[in-house]
Parts: structure tokens; sequence; C-alpha cells
């Protein structure tokens, strides 16, 4: 079982600092050390049925690493006509979304389920529950969000454990993450009014990795400013302290990027072609960088 681990390293080299920073952790539901993460919800469900233990039912008969799993009931089919939640909470202790550099979560599932009308979701809130990121299927940040293996299909039948795994550092800078902030991983299972007697869905074997190493690029959210915000056809740009390496790109909300200057020298950019939304403008020297979000309204 991998403990909680914080290392801290900080030296300078060639004017440049160079951190070193982790956090990573197992939760597998088979001793207690990292329990404490889990909570699951009655306070809105009070017949929540989520339960840790070990699954005896007709598909679902082991867990990925025995005993225990999380479990959409041990015993029972699941209840038609029910939404049952559980969430996993982080303390940022790592600069992984800080830097960005690797915020990595992965693990294991099994779903038995009516296909469609019956599923599982998995949101991440990076502020403390106050917005809410459906991992799987968002179109704003989906872009920063990168399942290294196929998406999971929270729905169906997936005829045994299949693996998952998540990378979205990018995150970090977008919402302002930092040291000390509570990150929530949300998962729920929505049922429909069939009863339709499957088994349901069950996790096992979270993992979790917040770090960075190596470094020399720092997050600073105070090198420029950005107005009008809402944007009409141009947006003015004030860097605090020019530098003679500075770029800079515009990101829409599907992550793609809209506009690219390595080497920007201005104090404007025409925004007069980009459709009404939201974007993220990354500002970058030779030594920082930063995040600013605008919406662009003509």
């Amino acid at each position: 079982m991998k403990k909680f681990i914080i290392f801290y390293f900080l030296s300078l080299f060639s004017n440049a600092a160079f951190c070193q920073m982790e956090n990573y952790y197992d939760l597998n539901f088979d001793d207690t050390d990292n329990l404490y993460h889990l909570s699951i919800d009655t306070t809105s469900n009070p017949n929540n049925i989520w339960q840790v233990g070990m699954v005896q039912k007709s598909i679902f008969s082991s867990a990925y690493s025995a005993p225990n799993v999380i479990v959409t009931d041990t015993l029972n089919a699941y209840a038609p006509n029910d939404t049952s939640i559980f969430t996993l909470t982080n303390i940022v202790s790592g600069l992984g979304f800080i830097w960005p550099h690797t915020i990595v979560f992965s693990g294991q599932y099994f779903v038995n389920s009516d296909s469609l009308t019956d599923f599982g979701i998995i949101e991440l809130s990076p502020d403390n529950g106050d917005t809410w990121i459906d991992l799987i299927n968002d179109t704003i940040y989906n872009a920063l969000i990168d399942w290294g293996l196929n998406k999971p299909t929270l729905t169906g039948n997936s005829n045994g454990w299949v693996s998952f795994y998540a990378f979205f550092p990018e995150l970090g800078p977008i919402f302002n993450i930092q040291i000390g902030d509570t990150i929530i991983y949300r998962f729920t299972f929505i049922s429909d009014s069939v009863q339709t007697f499957k088994d349901g869905l069950m996790f096992d074997d979270f993992h979790f990795e917040d770090y960075a190493e190596g470094i020399e690029e720092v997050h600073n959210n105070n090198l420029l400013s950005i107005y009008p915000n809402p944007a009409g056809n141009h947006l003015s740009i004030n860097i605090n302290s020019v530098s003679s390496t500075q770029s800079i790109q515009i990101i829409n909300h599907q992550g793609e990027v809209v506009y690219n200057n390595p080497k920007f020298t201005s104090t404007a950019i025409d925004v007069s072609s980009l459709p009404n939304g939201l974007y993220f403008l990354r500002y970058s020297n030779s030594a920082s960088f930063s995040v600013n979000k605008f919406i662009v309204s003509h």
C-alpha cells in the first residue's frame, strides 16, 4: 500500500527554481489507510445504495483486488428510480495542478446495467464543489482531459473489469488551483423506473498522483491583465513586465488553439473573427506563465 507522501526540494540552478512535490496514494477498499477520502452521501439520499464490502452477486462475484470494492449494493440488484452518490476528497499538496505537470486519476470499473437508461457519471470539482466537470461527457474542458485508455463506458455491460486512466493537469491554471485547495471526485449512479435486476456498477483500486519535477516555468497570475471582458472586436493586453521572449495563445472552450503568437509584442489582439463564447488566454515568457479566462461577445 502506497502511503501519503509529500517530498519537497528547492534549489537554484541557472537562476531558475527547481521544485519537486509529490502526493500519491491508492484506495483499494481492503484496508483503512485512505478511506478517510471517501464519503457516501446519505444526506440527499438516506437509502444510498453505494456500499463498501465483499460483493456477492450473480455477475459481480469478486473484487478486482480481493476482498472489497465499492459497489451499488453488495448483495442486491440496484434499485429503480435511484440516484446514489459517493465522493472522494483530495487536498492539493503536490505541484501537478500548479505548474501544471502531472495529475493522474485511474482505477478499475465493472458495469452491468440497462444500456443508456441506467448509467454512471464521474465528475470533478476543482473548487470544493462550486463547479462540477463531467470528466467523461464534458464539452467545455474536454480537450484538457486526456483519457490515456478509452473513456469509461458506465452503462450496459463491460463483461468484466476495465481499466481507466485520466490525465488533466491543465485544469489547474484555468481554475487557479493552489496548494491546500480541495478537489472532489463525485461518482453517481442513476437508474430509471424499470427494475431489471442487474448488478449495477462497482469500482476498485483507485490511484491518484499529483506531482511536478524539474519544472522551470512558474505559474504567476500577476503577469498581465486583459480588458474589456467580455471583449467585442479587440482584447487589450497589459503586460506588467515585458520580456524579450513572450508568447500568447488563445484556446477556445473545446481546447482548440485559435490564436498563437510565439513572439508577441503588441498591446491588443483582434478577436472580431472569433465566435461568441468562453476562451482562455495563455501568456508565457522565459520564466513564468499565466492563464486568464475571458468571454467574446460581439
